[in-house]
């Protein structure tokens, strides 16, 4: 009998190392222990975690249709698997927890009990794919899901209504440093770039100046053009508002060669002195017939239609999703921020999201560090013409 009573003891010890909420949703509460990687370390994009205070009033305990919720107070202590949903409505139809307008193409997600701002990495134990989230809100409800992604989310992850996710929670201390279940075996991709060497424009070879560039003070932020001076009065100026360094704005959609064929202009000889026809004069070098550029501007006229973009052979492809409506909200909504054409191309069940085509892969390559940097949208590069 004595037997027995340990054995019950033994039994509930155990019970009592676990805890469910009244909906059903598991969490650990044993003591917490160091986060330990036994495999190599991965490097994750997504969310950018920042160190946020949390909002008192969505932050409580509380009761939704019969049912209780608590907070979780340890993060550290918080891992969470089980079915994702997907949160698809308009581009600011509502607010989020957080007070923050709801934008389905930002990295956000929803969950019940997760502090509000927090961050998150979420893992599709499907295919082994891993995000950082943003938690702004609370949800989903009604249903045995324990996350609700929103549709770049969602995309991102490659998840369905039916996937089976795992949340780790991503504690943000208020130096910036990271830590918490989230960050076992990965480390969080930073969206920023250091600014490399000024050119010496004075030099007429446009080659790095000698003077070794100051170390940036503070944090590191995104290169901007606007801190570029040129004492040099040829070519575009730096400090203009034009795409890729053009001398005034473009029209939408249209793109700038970076290198444009040279065009000799024949001089006609008068009649009275004949010259030999094999021996076509040339232009003198001094003053070159004027060139213009696919696309680009002159005397506040453009030069070529808007279409002319369209004999570029690059683009960068920012995603795929299954939904052709979806697919062309995406597309215009980012060819509206980055101030660049876009298409949708069908490829099977999936519509292909691409913005450009672009005449140089070094135009391309701009594009993609600012949705990098800007929007922490990971793209590659691709010839436009293999359809």
């Amino acid at each position: 009998m004595r037997k027995q009573w340990i054995g019950v003891c033994v039994a509930a010890g155990l019970l009592a190392a676990c805890s469910s909420n009244d909906d059903g949703q598991q969490q650990t509460v044993a003591a917490p222990k160091p986060a330990v990687c036994n495999g190599p370390v991965v490097e994750i994009s997504g969310a950018d975690p920042q160190f946020e205070s949390l909002n008192p009033s969505v932050n409580q305990d509380y009761e939704r249709d019969g049912k209780s919720y608590k907070i979780v107070q340890d993060p550290s202590r918080f891992s969470q698997t089980g079915l994702a949903a997907i949160y698809d409505a308009e581009p600011g139809s509502n607010l989020t927890a957080s007070g923050e307008t709801f934008d389905p193409m930002q990295l956000t997600a929803a969950h019940p009990t997760l502090p509000v701002p927090s961050y998150a990495r979420v893992t599709n134990l499907a295919n082994g794919r891993m995000i950082v989230v943003k938690i702004n809100d609370r949800g989903p409800y009604g249903n045995d899901r324990i996350i609700s992604l929103s549709r770049a989310s969602a995309d991102r992850l490659n998840t369905s209504n039916n996937t089976k996710v795992r949340v780790d929670p991503i504690i943000v201390a208020q130096d910036g440093s990271l830590s918490g279940p989230g960050m076992a075996c990965t480390t969080v991709a930073k969206q920023t770039y250091a600014l490399p060497a000024r050119p010496d424009l004075n030099s007429g070879m446009g080659s790095a100046s000698s003077v070794p560039p100051s170390e940036p003070a503070g944090d590191v932020r995104p290169i901007s053009n606007d801190t570029l001076q040129s004492e040099d009065s040829t070519g575009a100026p730096v400090r203009s508002g034009g795409f890729l360094g053009a001398p005034t704005p473009l029209h939408s959609g249209v793109i700038e060669s970076d290198t444009p064929e040279p065009v000799a202009a024949p001089v006609s000889t008068p009649a009275a002195a004949p010259q030999p026809a094999a021996a076509p004069v040339s232009a003198p070098a001094s003053a070159p017939a004027p060139v213009t550029a696919p696309g680009s501007v002159q005397g506040g006229v453009s030069a070529a239609p808007v279409g002319a973009a369209a004999s570029g052979s690059y683009v960068v492809q920012v995603g795929a999703v299954s939904d052709s409506a979806r697919a062309s909200q995406w597309q215009k909504k980012l060819s509206q921020q980055f101030g660049v054409p876009g298409r949708v191309t069908p490829n099977g069940a999936v519509y292909r999201v691409q913005l450009g085509p672009f005449s140089s892969k070094t135009q391309a390559a701009s594009l993609q560090q600012r949705l990098s940097s800007e929007a922490q949208l990971q793209s590659f590069i691709t010839n436009g013409g293999a359809q």
